[in-house]
């Protein structure tokens, strides 16, 4: 059960990120706005991708999901720092990056954690 409810989660977000992004770009953004959308449509195709397996595989048991979920919030704990990094800079675009890489990894920061404590019992 907590396997199809992190992989419904996940997709959500996935979906949501793509779907954002492409209403966002067709209106053609300034270049620190398009920096955002294209990252946060990239995030969410990567987790899509991502997740896709687990759709069709075999649910994994908590046990399984626990040590998985550890290493994305050791992920989280590098991406994040790189978007606040990536924010700061002064081409607009880079700074576009940084603030989708934000947006992105922070949704995906409290599902994991909320999953992994759940995972723990």
């Amino acid at each position: 059960m907590i396997h199809q409810q992190l992989t419904a989660s996940i997709l959500a977000v996935a979906l949501l990120s793509m779907g954002a992004a492409a209403i966002a770009l067709f209106r053609r953004p300034s270049e620190a706005y398009r920096g955002f959308w294209l990252m946060l449509a990239l995030w969410g195709l990567l987790d899509g991708i991502i997740v896709w397996p687990s759709l069709l595989g075999t649910p994994m048991t908590p046990d399984e999901l626990r040590p998985i979920l550890g290493i994305n919030l050791a992920l989280q704990g590098a991406y994040l720092p790189t978007g606040g990094i990536l924010a700061t800079r002064a081409k607009p675009l880079v700074r576009g990056f940084g603030w989708g890489i934000i947006a992105a990894a922070v949704p995906l920061a409290v599902i994991d954690g909320i999953f992994y404590l759940r995972a723990a019992g």
